[in-house]
């Protein structure tokens, strides 16, 4: 069979396989396939909107009663995940594991001293007392004062102090936390220009930041204003102990989180392993109560103080802080459609998913009388990544022919037939403030439009320039493709091995199972050999963190971020800063990219001192990132969420939807 027959061949078992997922995902039964795709690995790393899962004055809570009526009643907030928690320890959530549904159950019992809140996008107090402290030079270094308030605890009654946020500094710098832990404290003081010193609490209500320079808002407070902080009287004796250990990292790591103590209004109770997880209400939630305002003119009020603005323009939402909720369970299901069969029938409340609900079982919700809908702008993306560290991967001109090849029109329009839009930079459009549409759609004109046998030619282009040949050279007359190349050899003469692609299976989500099909197919018109392998979302994860000091074996991989802080976008440096290479650190560059022009680019926004001047210093970065291609971004959807018309929010209109609020627990009623 000659290459050209293959490729026919595949791709029309490809839009049959599609249809299938579609059609399938409209039935009852539960072989549906239609996307419910995570925003995996990310959401906890670079900072996440909101830092705390439930932050104390940044969550919504929906249709506060008058002063004379009676408070919500107390239930059981249920919903469903089609993936399960990989571990209960927060130390470990916020190292290497760091998935989106880890997040969702995890994310509330760490503290912050300030939040991200949601819709707003304004960074808000939660520990912090006003708005963040200003940085005061101090000889070589800077220091910012920070007081907090004094009536906060957390869940089992110990006031949160001062020496708590000390702790939590203190222990991500001794242990050698990777991760997350090191973007969100900047602890290193070799491998950032402006590091964080030292955390001293000099009283309990007073928190004293030492940096080794000017800090930028990347620092201050998009970092460590908004970094978790752990309880000390908790884990003091934990961390004691791993320090006295040969893999202290480790150590810390293996300790059991279920019944520990937590900041937010619900803690961690319990976790039956590919079953349900458990969160209970706290009682001591230190944020119970709180009052909340926004307005669209941009002011916020807590309790009754504006923060920002002075109170003008029409309400957006107002709220009084919970939880209401006693409980918040969460359903483990096998699939998609299993998943919205039990909201469907109303076993579950809210089923919580990174993407949302896609166009075929969204049919089976807008039917649904008992289901209410909400869609709302992304700030995510699905992304193909490269191992830079071994070839071919590790040519910059096969990473820009691979792109070529990829026709991201055609396999959102017609293989997708719809359901996503094609993404050309890293910034998704749903972030306005801070997406750059000029740049974008001049990264969209280089590849729309082209033609088969025009994208053929432009990856050969670009391979031949990067020292490739093939064993068998295409054919390209006349603006048509005669015959593929085939036996695609790299620059060193070695003939280019087999390559995987891995990406979930169509029953986790149908969009990525399919766009790995056509890769392959894309990859063997260039003459590689490649398999597109279906595979468990945490196995993958395993594969491309395998731990430090590991060997990281990928060929190419599809999954998807959830990006973190939307009011300050800080993925960038997190994402691809060559300090954070998953090898060394467990940090969040997989790919092992390594450039010094963009670490330096990254490092500016990072210390950037005005928005204006991070918004300059990001789209340096994102064009170095759009010629390097560490990873070719994809394509993402709009998020459509469904939930039971009993459960109550403030507001449904936010960036990325409810799920960004990992379904805003302390506030939901009934």
């Amino acid at each position: 069979m000659s290459t050209s027959s293959k490729s026919t061949l595949w791709r029309l078992m490809a839009i049959l396989a599609v249809f299938a997922l579609i059609v399938a995902a409209c039935a009852d039964g539960d072989t549906s396939d239609d996307t419910e795709a995570p925003a995996e690995t990310e959401a906890p790393a670079a900072t996440e909107a909101p830092a705390d899962d439930e932050p104390a004055d940044d969550e919504p809570m929906d249709d506060e009663p008058a002063d004379d009526e009676p408070a919500p009643a107390a239930f059981t907030y249920a919903m469903g995940m089609t993936s399960d928690i990989t571990t209960t320890n927060y130390w470990a959530y916020y190292n290497a594991d760091g998935t989106v549904y880890n997040s969702y159950v995890l994310g509330g019992q760490a503290a912050s001293v300030f939040g991200i809140d949601l819709p707003s996008l304004a960074v808000v107090p939660s520990l912090g007392v006003g708005l963040p402290a200003e940085a005061v030079q101090d000889g070589d270094n800077w220091v910012i004062t920070q007081e907090i308030r004094t009536d906060a605890t957390w869940s089992d009654g110990t006031p949160i102090t001062a020496g708590d946020i000390a702790f939590t500094f203190n222990t991500a710098k001794d242990v050698g936390l990777g991760g997350s832990w090191l973007s969100a404290y900047i602890y290193d003081v070799e491998a950032f220009d402006t590091a964080l010193l030292s955390v001293e609490a000099p009283d309990d209500a007073t928190v004293v930041y030492t940096f080794t320079g000017q800090p930028g808002l990347g620092l201050w407070p998009h970092s460590v204003g908004i970094a978790p902080v752990m309880p000390q009287h908790v884990w003091q004796d934990a961390v004691d102990a791993a320090l006295g250990t040969e893999d202290p990292v480790a150590t810390l790591q293996s300790e059991d989180g279920q019944g520990t103590t937590g900041a937010g209004g619900h803690t961690l109770d319990t976790w039956e392993e590919g079953a349900f997880v458990v969160r209970s209400a706290s009682d001591n939630y230190f944020g119970r109560g709180d009052e909340v305002v926004i307005t669209d003119n941009g002011s916020y009020s807590l309790n009754g103080e504006w923060l920002y603005g002075d109170g003008g323009g029409n309400v957006v939402t107002e709220y009084t802080d919970g939880p209401y909720a006693d409980q918040v369970t969460y359903s483990i299901y096998s699939d998609q459609s299993a998943a919205m069969l039990a909201l469907v029938n109303g076993e579950i409340d809210y089923w919580i998913n990174p993407l949302g609900v896609s166009p075929g079982l969204r049919d089976q919700g807008l039917t649904a009388d008992n289901l209410s809908i909400a869609v709302n702008p992304t700030n995510g993306m699905r992304y193909m990544a490269f191992n830079l560290r071994k070839s071919p991967g590790s040519y910059k001109g096969y990473r820009q022919a691979v792109a070529y090849m990829v026709d991201k029109e055609f396999l959102t329009q017609n293989v997708l037939q719809g359901v996503a839009f094609p993404m050309y930079v890293m910034v998704p459009e749903g972030n306005q403030k801070w997406f750059n549409t000029e740049f974008a759609d001049e990264q969209k004109a280089k590849y729309q439009g082209l033609s088969e046998a025009e994208r053929l030619a432009a990856a050969i282009e670009v391979l031949e320039a990067d020292g490739f040949s093939w064993a068998t050279p295409a054919v390209i007359e006349e603006g048509s493709i005669v015959s593929y190349p085939e036996g695609l050899i790299d620059p060193t003469g070695t003939p280019v091995a087999e390559q995987e692609v891995l990406a979930p299976p169509a029953s986790y989500d149908p969009l990525r199972a399919t766009a790995a099909l056509w890769i392959e197919g894309w990859l063997e018109n260039l003459g590689v050999t490649a398999v597109a392998n279906p595979t468990d979302f945490n196995t993958i994860v395993a594969a491309i963190w395998p731990g430090v000091g590991e060997e990281i074996t990928f060929d190419i991989y599809l999954l998807g971020w959830s990006l973190g802080n939307a009011a300050f976008p800080t993925f960038h440096e997190a994402f691809w800063h060559s300090r954070y290479l998953a090898e060394v650190n467990d940090g969040n560059n997989s790919t092992g990219f390594q450039n010094a022009e963009f670490d330096a680019a990254a490092d500016s926004i990072i210390a950037a001192q005005t928005e204006e001047e991070a918004y300059a210093n990001m789209w340096v970065a994102e064009a170095i990132l759009a010629d390097e291609l560490p990873y070719v971004v994809l394509f993402d959807t709009p998020i459509t969420e469904f939930f039971n018309n009993s459960l109550n929010f403030p507001f449904t209109s936010t960036i990325s939807g409810l799920q960004f609020g990992s379904g805003f627990t302390a506030l939901a009623t009934k």
